[in-house]
């Protein structure tokens, strides 16, 4: 069952956008002292289960997030995990959102109308 899950969110349909998000570093047990920090982000791309997005800091994978992302059409309060972390020309992270997120239906209802 979790293996469909897995599959069902790798697949899910990634559309590449840009916005601003206020990240809150919630936990991050590999750099402490980065708990509590807040910054300043830029979403990639977006999907129903994740967001890519531009970092100024290289957050470790596990770190877990809140996600304030303030679009036209609503606000979307998320959290996620960091899966994946790369640095190109600007530090890179990919995050699963978490399903009890306050904003999670709303946030994936968005994807569904789109359908």
């Amino acid at each position: 069952m979790q293996g469909q899950v897995r599959e069902r969110q790798a697949r899910s349909e990634r559309v590449e956008r840009e916005e601003q998000v206020l990240v809150d570093v919630i936990d991050c047990d590999q750099r402490p002292k980065l708990c509590n920090t807040s910054l300043a982000c830029r979403t990639v791309d977006v999907s129903e289960f994740g967001v890519k997005m531009a970092s100024s800091l290289d957050l470790p994978v596990r770190t877990r997030l809140g996600l304030r992302l303030d679009l036209t059409t609503s606000l979307y309060r998320l959290e996620g995990e960091v899966r994946w972390s790369r640095t190109e020309d600007e530090c890179l992270v990919g995050l699963l959102l978490d399903q009890d997120s306050p904003d999670f239906v709303s946030w994936k209802r968005m994807f569904e109308h789109r359908a």
